[in-house]
């Protein structure tokens, strides 16, 4: 098991800051002031992957420059490039760690970074390699608090951009697994950016200050700590800050088929998901001012497609093919494709004539329910640009608002994590802010007034959904 080091994490019981304690006396590395800040990050984050991943592991631990794959270590709050540099350093004199090039090969006496020497392998093509260190059988590693040690992810970078890519480029990399080339730290708060980068940052340290005393919480089990999420990075595209800038945390990238998320808690209460059915199509629908085709009121967009359909197929997987096919569209910018996206883990069709001509009778049905998307480009109407951007900042409107109110929420992209008991608060603010912020975006861009509820689904751990009805007024 390898994990990418990063010094996100702080101490979240007693266990852990003994041991950071412990172990920041033994490295000769302060704990107070300034340094002491940064060394208690970084020695916490340690600990948290040694813990997860065990002794005699590897860490993937970057040299703290922005490159090909990995972001420098200036845009994490809590730490910075040198220290990251001087802290590995101490662990590795200390035996903690030690750099798999030093390991002993198969070949003779000579350590593995000799042994690829001598055969010739090398690392061309790479901005820069990141190092992989074995994580070491030392006592403090072995020491029983570290099992029961918790620690909170609340260091993650506020503001990251990721550079231009046109979509063929963007569509080979995510074939090839290369990672999402980001502009460096100047290039993001030093130049052009500069002004819009810094005010995203202020709203992120905002809310990652509020969300620390009120951290999403997942139950320890009978194998694993229970987890702690409190930091979260706004993320924009193509080296703009009008651009995506959707929320990302440790809980973003949970698996919710089965659930997982329901079962977080927020001050050890059960939390409840609030979702905008339908999202990408209403919303987009909304915000360039053109009315979908669902009648006044609907409570399933992607239904109202399906019943327009002749197709014979099980309801389920035919409302989930139209999902797939809205989504590619918007994701893509091209209300003309016809067919599926080659990438997609999750495709419900394959490459038959049949199946390729059922994917166009779903195309031409969703483009007669939501006529908005006709408007879809590649170069910014779409998923990645203008809807995520919109969708980011209505997420971020809803967070603010609701902290304003003493309610702590968390986000999933058009998803809003709330406790139960604060349920009904959540949905009128949502709604609130979003038919606000549509009405919004239509006046500025000179578009006919069309005033939206959305339909919103509900969803808490041990119920099935609740679906609230959308309305057009």
């Amino acid at each position: 098991m390898v994990s990418l080091f990063k010094p996100i994490y702080l101490p979240q019981n007693s266990e852990a800051q003994a041991l950071i304690d412990e172990l920041a006396n033994e490295l000769c590395l302060t704990l107070d002031g300034k340094f002491g800040l940064k060394h208690n990050a970084i020695l916490a984050s340690f600990l948290f992957y040694a813990q997860r991943i065990g002794i005699g592991n590897f860490l993937n631990w970057p040299s703290g420059s922005t490159s090909q794959d990995t972001i420098g270590f200036s845009f994490y709050p809590a730490t910075g490039g040198h220290t990251n540099r001087a802290v590995r350093h101490k662990l590795i004199e200390a035996s903690y760690l030690t750099e798999r090039g030093d390991l002993p090969s198969a070949l003779l006496d000579m350590t593995m970074r000799e042994a690829n020497a001598a055969m010739g392998f090398n690392n061309h093509g790479r901005v820069r390699t990141v190092k992989s260190y074995r994580i070491n059988n030392k006592r403090l590693l072995t020491d029983a608090r570290l099992q029961s040690a918790t620690f909170i992810d609340a260091n993650r970078p506020e503001v990251l951009v990721n550079k231009v890519e046109e979509p063929d480029v963007r569509f080979k990399r995510k074939q090839d697994g290369d990672s999402t080339p980001r502009l460096d730290y100047k290039a993001v708060y030093k130049f052009k950016l500069g002004p819009d980068a810094s005010k995203a940052t202020r709203t992120v340290k905002e809310i990652n200050a509020f969300w620390v005393k009120h951290p999403l919480t997942l139950p320890a089990t009978n194998t694993t700590p229970a987890q702690y999420f409190a930091s979260a990075t706004r993320i924009f595209h193509n080296g703009d800050m009008q651009s995506g800038g959707r929320w990302y945390g440790g809980w973003t990238s949970m698996p919710n088929k089965q659930g997982q998320r329901l079962h977080l808690q927020i001050d050890g209460e059960a939390v409840c998901e609030i979702d905008l059915n339908a999202s990408q199509p209403s919303l987009f629908s909304a915000l360039v001012g053109i009315k979908m085709n669902v009648g006044d009121t609907w409570t399933d967009a992607y239904q109202a497609v399906v019943d327009k359909l002749t197709i014979d197929e099980d309801p389920k997987v035919l409302r989930s093919k139209v999902k797939q096919v809205i989504v590619e569209m918007t994701g893509s910018g091209n209300s003309q494709r016809k067919a599926p996206a080659k990438n997609n883990e999750d495709n419900l069709f394959n490459e038959t004539e049949e199946s390729l001509k059922q994917y166009d009778t779903i195309r031409l049905a969703a483009l007669e329910v939501m006529p908005a998307l006709h408007k879809l480009n590649r170069s910014y109407l779409n998923a990645t640009g203008f809807l995520s951007f919109h969708e980011a900042n209505i997420l971020t409107e809803t967070l603010l608002k609701l902290k304003g109110m003493g309610i702590v929420a968390y986000g999933v992209h058009d998803c809003v994590i709330v406790k139960c008991s604060c349920k009904d608060e959540a949905i009128n603010t949502y709604r609130d802010i979003i038919r606000n912020y549509v009405l919004k975006v239509q006046k500025q861009s000179g578009l006919p007034k069309v005033v939206t509820d959305v339909a919103l689904s509900v969803e808490e751990l041990g119920s099935g959904k609740v679906k609230l009805s959308g309305s057009y007024k």
